[in-house]
């Protein structure tokens, strides 16, 4: 009987470790921005860094874009403060559709 019990208990273990929990990768999030086909040097568009000074915002008030600088992903993934580890602000790319 115990040999039984033993031999169900290790496959019910087997079944529940397939149940992997996959990272979230910042290759598959909507922020993502890739840097020249090199997903080393993606940056990520929710956090952004300062704003370089734009001497003709003062003349005309238009900002261009351009000037806006963006976090590489790398440092929001290891900051606690922006998305860490665990991927707080993940927001998938593409949505699974319904099988």
């Amino acid at each position: 009987m115990t040999y039984i019990f033993t031999l169900l208990s290790l496959f019910v273990l087997q079944v529940l470790s397939f149940n992997v929990i996959k990272p979230k990768l910042c290759l598959n999030c909507k922020h993502f921005i890739t840097d020249n086909d090199d997903s080393k040097f993606g940056k990520c568009s929710l956090f952004t860094e300062k704003e370089k000074f734009n001497s003709y915002m003062l003349v005309n008030g238009i900002s261009e874009n351009k000037n806006i600088e963006y976090y590489y992903c790398a440092t929001a993934r290891t900051s606690e403060d922006m998305c860490g580890k665990e991927g707080k602000m993940h927001k998938r790319k593409y949505i699974k559709k319904g099988v």
